[in-house]
Parts: structure tokens; C-alpha cells; sequence
């Protein structure tokens, strides 16, 4: 775990945001999705359903019996739930001739929430609750083997907490800092771009919370 000292000091010897060179990533050829549809929100929350998405984003794609190995399931369910979510244009099929079951793949691989939905929807909670279970459980995953790791990845793995003021400025710093690292980390697992040596498949998570609710006055 790092220390606040520690923290202040990377940050200071870090690469300016402005310096990130963003453009490396074909973010034009790279699929996105605003939802505004509560509906599509709400067919997410199904446990099932959500750890199919997050096993899709883990890999380019995988079959319902892949996926039913890795989650502790059956091909049935896991088949009829990809083709839930391709009803809701979350995955889409990939034809492969030479295979006997056809594999699945994401179709967007940045999801936001529409303004106009917000954040605020029992959708949108429910669907919130199941992502920070499924991130606390690969983070306790990754602490069971954390030992195994070189120096260099203990490093720079694990929690990283602070508590302070921050400004709408510099908290949009931080967001294009951390989109441009889950970008590259997604285009690197969906082909577009190369995996260089040494990369690791890595869970990066970014929580933002405010500690005091707005002044009603």
C-alpha cells in the first residue's frame, strides 16, 4: 500500500497530463457507447449478465462454454445471456468458420451514462454495486498471489488511497490521465493495438467520491 509521502512524490516526478500522447491510441476506430436507455442499464444488473461483460472485456472474445468454465456456470445460461445482451447491443457474435461455437465479443469498449439517465437511477445504483463487488473480489484475487510478483509490479500495484481537496479542474486532470491508460489497457486486449513485452493484464479502477454532500442552504 502506498503512503501519502510516497504519493505526493510520484505524483511530483510523474508526466505532466498535457504530455500524454494520446493521439498513440486510434481512439476514432475505438467503439463507445453513451447509454440513455434505462432498460439497457437495467439488463446489466443480472450477476450473470455482468460477469459475461467483464470477462469480455478481459478478452477479445471467448464461446458460452468458455465463459461457463470460467464463471461457474453452464454454456446454456451463458448462452442465452450473451444473446440478451446482443439484443441489448452490448456483445456481438464473431463469425469464425473453422469453430463448432461461435465466440462472443464486446461491441463497445467504453460505456457511459448518458446525462439525461444520471446517476441516480435504481438502474444505475444496482448496476454501480455489482461493478465495486466484482473489483473488490479481483482485488482480493490479486492479494492471495500478490507475494509471487516481482518488486517492480508490487510497486506499482495494489491500493492507493488519498483523502484531501481536490478542484473540478484538477479532478478532470486525473480523469483524462486515468481514460487514456484504460483506453490503451482495452485497445491492447481488443487488437488494436499491439501488446508490448512485459505488459501484464492488469484491473484499473478509478473511484471518485466526494465526502460532503452540496450545501441546500
Amino acid at each position: 500500500m502506498q503512503s501519502y509521502d510516497d504519493a505526493w512524490a510520484s505524483c511530483h516526478e510523474s508526466i505532466p497530463t498535457e504530455s500524454i500522447p494520446t493521439e498513440s491510441i486510434p481512439t476514432e476506430s475505438i467503439p463507445t457507447r453513451a447509454l440513455a436507455d434505462v432498460g439497457a442499464i437495467k439488463a446489466l444488473t443480472h450477476p450473470l449478465r455482468l460477469g459475461l461483460i467483464d470477462l469480455l472485456g478481459q478478452y477479445e472474445s471467448i464461446t458460452a462454454a468458455e465463459a461457463a468454465r470460467m464463471l461457474d456456470s453452464t454454456a446454456a445460461k451463458c448462452s442465452f445471456h450473451l444473446r440478451q445482451l446482443a439484443k441489448y447491443d452490448f456483445v456481438e457474435p464473431v463469425e469464425v468458420p473453422s469453430r463448432r461455437e461461435r465466440p462472443w465479443r464486446l461491441k463497445y469498449l467504453g460505456i457511459t451514462i448518458a446525462d439525461e439517465v444520471g446517476e441516480t437511477t435504481a438502474g444505475f445504483n444496482a448496476l454501480a454495486e455489482q461493478m465495486v463487488n466484482t473489483i473488490v473480489e479481483r482485488f482480493r484475487a490479486y492479494r492471495r498471489f500478490v507475494s509471487q510478483l516481482s518488486a517492480d509490479w508490487r510497486e506499482v500495484s495494489g491500493l492507493h488511497e488519498g483523502i484531501g481537496w481536490l478542484t473540478i479542474s484538477e479532478l478532470r486532470e486525473l480523469d483524462t490521465s486515468f481514460d487514456f491508460f484504460a483506453s490503451l489497457a482495452a485497445a491492447r486486449t481488443h487488437g488494436y493495438e499491439e501488446i508490448p513485452e512485459g505488459a501484464r493484464r492488469v484491473d484499473i479502477a478509478k473511484f471518485v467520491s466526494p465526502l460532503d454532500p452540496p450545501d441546500r442552504g
